[in-house]
């Protein structure tokens, strides 16, 4: 995953958040929910719904990559200067990465000073308070600590200030029983777990919000059992207040502590009034405050969705050097069904480095047609040795169809106009630069018939397996590319046809027909060699020809004879397919 990626799915996750907690915080308000242990569990639910915001919508997967071919040690990633500037996107992740250190980081310190000040505390006896609570926990006197503060989760420890002892005996009960009930509601772990998450979300205002709202809670929920437990409000209230009067000092410790500043207002309005809430309406309450997150939820998602990664075709060509290759398109069928695998395919090639034949080795079914088809296309380095092995890793993954290749020529308009633009970006730079000095048009010339013979005359010579194409709208648009294989729809159950080398169709030759060498070139001398594009048919006779090059006298007799020519069917993966290829008909004098 890219970081424009990672920098575009924290934004909108981010603000999936931010509806989300939007919407959760007004539905106590809305709802009445009162009862502290209510709006507690509100408030988790909240903050579980917003960590799993990524696994409960759809993913927009990114555009389908390209095949990705390794062919040795290094990959050269493009030229020019060696320095490069770093993308904003990419700072913004490594921003929020360091942010994320930095909070670990003080999450650690905090852990590690508890255990300092546990080492420095001097031990107490426990109060007789903790019989009726039922949990047990060491009980310490710290002079680092303003005030209560319980961490442990084996053996619970409760640091004290040291003005603790100063305190009345009811008020030293109040607040030994608060620590006790944290103790026995387990709470250090869920404070540890919240911290993490706080680690995580240094970045965003709402997961702080819900992280403070989750904390004020819970220690109302706390104040409500001790007031029910001691039967003491007035006690309790003096306690949080002789708390309060300690001093303030920085939260570093990440334990649920007897008194937030900040909480001190909220808790003591909740102390103070009664809350008329029965069971039964604080949990119809938050069955609607979860309809609503849950709501909001599927509207954030269908908003702002995620971005996946996209569909990744790898091909491993075991370091051989690919001049250019077909693409490989994952089969819709097999994508419906979640197939994926490797593939590996073993090919014969010729001396040039066109493949002459290749088979299947391994891989899942539905896949190997593709792999074949592509591969089959394939041209390597001519210093390729004549065995090569390719696989191909498929993994699931979708993207937009990309745009359609019309490789098939129709009968050119008079009124075509002129060539407004070349199309030669798909191209390798090195092809690109060779044919582009070599072209025979230019922009701004007429297009007929006869521009787009000579244009792919050339583009032949170059290479046989390069595409012409053309587009008429308010000009001419030509695009010379390699074949892009499966990009074309194919009705299900039918092969696509596939374009095969010369070299590789010649060798399938079973029937031909010696062309007659026209009395008249020959009489004036003429010879040379006439280039024709074939189809053959599944039957393996040659269904259609045209000219491509060659001497006007000699291109008939090569027509003729080479309609009758016949071919060994070609199969992939056993069904019988139409094959383009090139046609070289050589006249010679000496014959």
């Amino acid at each position: 995953m890219s970081a424009s990626m990672i920098a575009g799915n924290l934004w909108f996750y981010s603000l999936q958040i931010a509806l989300l907690v939007l919407a959760g915080s007004l539905a106590p308000w809305l709802l009445r929910l009162r009862l502290p242990a209510a709006r507690l569990l509100h408030w988790q639910i909240l903050l579980a719904a917003c960590l799993l915001l990524p696994l409960a919508q759809p993913w927009k997967n990114a555009p389908l990559a390209g095949v990705s071919v390794t062919m040795g040690p290094a990959v050269i990633s493009g030229a020019g200067s060696s320095s490069r500037s770093i993308p904003l996107t990419e700072w913004m992740v490594w921003i929020v990465g360091a942010g994320i250190l930095a909070r670990a980081a003080w999450l650690a310190l905090g852990l590690f000073r508890l255990r300092l000040h546990r080492r420095c505390a001097l031990l107490v006896e426990p109060p007789a308070a903790a019989g009726r609570i039922g949990a047990t926990a060491a009980f310490y006197l710290c002079d680092d600590v303003a005030g209560p503060v319980t961490f442990g989760f084996r053996r619970p420890v409760i640091l004290l200030p040291r003005h603790f002892l100063d305190l009345p005996e009811s008020l030293r009960e109040a607040i030994c029983c608060h620590e006790l009930l944290h103790v026995r509601r387990r709470d250090w772990l869920f404070t540890v777990a919240e911290e993490a998450i706080r680690a995580l979300f240094w970045f965003h205002p709402a997961v702080w919000w819900t992280l403070g709202q989750i904390q004020l809670a819970r220690e109302e929920t706390v104040d409500r059992e001790t007031i029910e437990l001691t039967r003491a409000r007035e006690p309790y209230l003096e306690a949080l207040l002789a708390v309060a009067g300690g001093g303030a000092r920085a939260d570093l410790a990440p334990a649920p502590l007897f008194l937030r500043k900040r909480h001190l207002a909220q808790r003591v309005t909740t102390i103070l009034k009664e809350i008329p809430m029965s069971k039964t309406k604080a949990l119809l309450s938050l069955a609607a405050g979860v309809a609503a997150m849950a709501a909001t939820s599927l509207v954030a998602v269908s908003f702002f969705p995620l971005q996946a990664p996209a569909q990744e075709l790898k091909a491993d060509t075991g370091g051989a050097r690919v001049l250019h290759r077909a693409p490989v398109v994952y089969p819709p069928e097999a994508k419906r069904k979640g197939i994926q695998g490797q593939v590996v395919v073993a090919l014969t090639l010729d001396e040039s480095g066109n493949v002459l034949d290749g088979r299947v080795v391994s891989g899942p079914d539905e896949l190997r047609r593709a792999a074949l088809q592509s591969v089959l296309q394939w041209h390597f380095a001519p210093d390729t040795t004549r065995q090569a092995q390719v696989a191909i890793d498929f993994r699931l993954g979708s993207g937009p169809e990309k745009e359609k290749f019309a490789a098939d020529l129709v009968q050119i308009p008079d009124n075509a106009g002129a060539i407004r633009r070349i199309d030669l970006e798909s191209l390798p730079a090195e092809m690109r630069e060779s044919l582009s000095r070599r072209l025979p048009v230019r922009e701004g010339d007429a297009f007929t018939r006869e521009t787009l013979e000579r244009l792919r005359k050339v583009v032949a010579e170059t290479d046989e397996h390069l595409v012409v194409a053309y587009a008429i709208r308010d000009g001419v648009t030509l695009r010379i590319a390699l074949p892009r294989a499966g990009e074309e729809a194919v009705p299900q159950g039918i092969p696509p046809r596939i374009r095969v080398g010369g070299n590789m169709q010649a060798a399938k030759q079973v029937q031909s027909t010696r062309p007659v060498y026209p009395p008249l070139a020959k009489q004036a001398r003429i010879q040379g060699l006439v280039r024709l594009e074939a189809v053959i048919g599944k039957d393996g006779k040659v269904q259609n020809l045209v000219l491509l090059s060659g001497h006007p006298l000699l291109a008939p007799a090569a027509l003729e004879a080479v309609r009758q020519w016949v071919y060994e069917i070609t199969l992939l993966n056993g069904e019988p397919v139409e094959v383009v290829t090139v046609i070289d008909v050589n006249f010679t004098l000496a014959e």
